[in-house]
C-alpha cells in the first residue's frame, strides 16, 4: 500500500509517515491502522520551511511553504510517479473544494493490493470498482473518509487513463467537502500521523506553533496543496482567519507567538525562516530570542536552523520610528546657544548612538549570514540539473562569502558555517549528476 499522501485532511508537516490500511469501516476517521511504514533514514538532508505572518489586531494572514529535496519512498521505490493535492475553502457556498491527481505503476500497486485483499485482476477491473466506489481509493490513498467529510458522489468527478505499454495508471478525483466542522477539528487536532520519506518534521502544523489564538472555525480564506515528485516533495499552506495574536497600548504594539510545550527547548531537523510583519506606521524595537532575529523597519525575521532549539515563544514589540540622529542634531542645534544643557543630552545621544551602531552590527551579520545561505540554497534549486553552471555560480558565491568574512559583515562560526553547507550542496549536485 503507498505512503498515504495524507491521513487527516488538513496535516502536512507532522511526525513519520505511515500507511494506513482499509478498514473494515470509512465511518470514522479514527478506524485506520498501519501495516507499513516508511523506514527512517538518518541524512543531512532537512526540511526548508518558510513562514510569512501579518497580523492585525483582530485577524491574522499566513502563508508557510515548505520544501524538502528527496522524493517520499513511495516515488523513490518506483510505485508512485508523481502526486499532488489542492484544497481550497469557496466561503461564499460553505465547502472546500478539493482535488486529487496521482500516476502511478499498475503492475506494482496491483500487486500490493493483492498482498492486502484487495486483488484487482485487471485494471478494466479496478477502474470498474473505483467508478462505481471511489470511497475505499480516497482512503487508501489519500487518508480520507467521504463520509466523516461530507463528500456525496453526485458532487465528486473522476478521471482514469491507463497506458498498457507502461503500465501507467493516472487518476484525477474532484470533490466537495461539506463538513466543515470536522475538516476544520482535524486541522486543530495536530495529530501525529505522516512525514514525508520517514523524516520526523514538526508537530503541530506550522513546525510546532501553538495556533489556539487563531480561530481556526471561522476561516475567512484557505488554500493548501502537497506535490510530490521523483526528486522532492513540497507543500504551501495559506489562511486568513480571526486571531487575538497582536495587542495595542497607546502607540506600541506587541505579537506573540507560543510554540507548542512538547517542542519547547528541543532541536528539529528544519531550516525555517519567518517574517513578521507588524503595522506598517511603526518599527520593530524588541525581538525575542534576540539570538535568533533581526529586524528591518516594520519587519522581524527570525531564522531557525538544526541546530537551534525551539523557544518557548517568538515576540515582537514595535511602535513609532524613532528620529534617527541627524533629525536630533538638527532640531537642536538652534538651542544650543540659548540652552547649553542640550550639550549633554546630546552627548547622552551620540554615546547611545554609537551603543546601537555596534548592536545593529551584529544583526547586520545575522541579516547577511542568512542572506547568503538563501543564495546557496537558490544556487541548487536552479541549477543543480547543470552542475557545470552550479560549480560556476557557488565558485563565485565563495568569493563573495570570503569577502563578506574579509570586511567583517559575518563572523567566524557563520563563515564556517556557509563553507559547510556549500560543500554539501556541491556534493549533492555531484550526486544528482552522478544518477543521471
Amino acid at each position: 500500500m503507498k505512503g498515504l499522501f495524507s491521513k487527516t485532511l488538513l496535516i502536512i508537516i507532522i511526525s513519520s509517515m505511515t500507511l494506513p490500511q482499509i478498514s473494515k469501516s470509512l465511518d470514522s476517521p479514527q478506524q485506520s491502522l498501519s501495516l507499513l511504514e516508511f523506514s527512517s533514514t538518518a541524512d543531512s538532508e532537512v526540511w526548508e520551511i518558510s513562514d510569512k505572518i501579518t497580523p492585525t489586531l483582530d485577524k491574522i494572514e499566513w502563508l508557510e511553504t515548505g520544501v524538502h529535496p528527496e522524493p517520499p519512498s513511495w516515488i523513490s521505490d518506483g510505485r508512485w510517479y508523481e502526486a499532488s493535492s489542492h484544497q481550497i475553502l469557496v466561503k461564499s457556498e460553505n465547502y472546500i473544494f478539493a482535488s486529487f491527481h496521482e500516476c502511478f505503476n499498475w503492475t506494482t500497486v496491483s500487486a500490493y493490493l493483492a498482498n492486502e485483499g484487495q486483488p484487482s485482476p485487471s485494471f478494466d477491473d479496478f477502474k470498474s470498482h473505483l467508478l462505481n466506489d471511489p470511497s475505499w481509493w480516497l482512503f487508501y490513498s489519500w487518508g480520507i473518509s467521504m463520509d466523516w467529510l461530507g463528500i456525496s458522489l453526485n458532487r465528486t468527478k473522476m478521471g482514469i487513463d491507463f497506458d498498457a505499454t507502461t503500465s501507467t495508471a493516472c487518476i484525477e478525483i474532484s470533490c466537495h467537502i461539506t463538513n466543515l466542522p470536522g475538516y476544520f477539528m482535524e486541522f486543530t487536532n495536530r495529530q501525529k500521523e505522516i512525514g514525508i520519506a520517514g523524516k520526523k518534521l514538526p508537530d503541530p502544523l506550522f513546525a510546532g506553533f501553538d495556533l489556539t489564538q487563531i480561530y481556526i472555525g471561522d476561516f475567512e480564506a484557505l488554500q493548501w496543496q502537497e506535490d510530490y515528485t521523483s526528486d522532492h516533495g513540497s507543500y504551501r499552506i495559506y489562511f486568513k482567519a480571526p486571531a487575538s495574536l497582536l495587542s495595542q497600548c497607546q502607540d506600541t504594539y506587541s505579537f506573540s507567538l507560543a510554540v507548542s510545550p512538547p517542542y519547547v527547548g528541543q532541536l528539529h531537523n528544519v531550516y525555517q525562516f519567518m517574517n513578521i510583519s507588524m503595522p506598517s506606521d511603526t518599527e520593530v524595537k524588541i525581538t525575542s530570542p534576540q539570538n535568533i532575529s533581526t529586524s528591518t523597519g516594520n519587519i522581524a525575521m527570525y531564522g531557525i536552523g538544526t541546530s537551534d532549539r525551539y523557544p518557548e515563544s517568538f515576540q515582537v514589540t514595535s511602535g513609532p520610528p524613532e528620529k534617527d540622529f541627524t533629525e536630533m542634531f538638527m532640531e537642536n542645534v538652534a538651542r544650543w546657544a540659548t540652552e547649553p544643557e542640550i550639550w549633554v543630552a546630546l552627548g547622552t545621544a551620540m554615546a547611545a548612538f554609537y551603543a546601537a551602531f555596534h548592536g545593529k552590527r551584529i544583526w547586520g551579520r545575522q541579516k547577511t549570514y542568512y542572506r547568503l545561505y538563501r543564495s546557496m540554497v537558490s544556487l541548487y534549486d536552479h541549477y543543480s540539473q547543470n552542475f557545470t553552471q552550479f560549480n560556476q555560480e557557488m565558485e563565485n558565491l565563495s568569493k563573495s562569502i570570503t569577502k563578506y568574512f574579509i570586511e567583517g559583515k559575518i563572523n567566524d562560526d557563520q563563515f564556517d558555517k556557509l563553507l559547510t553547507r556549500r560543500d554539501d550542496l556541491i556534493e549533492r549536485a555531484m550526486n544528482l549528476q552522478k544518477k543521471e
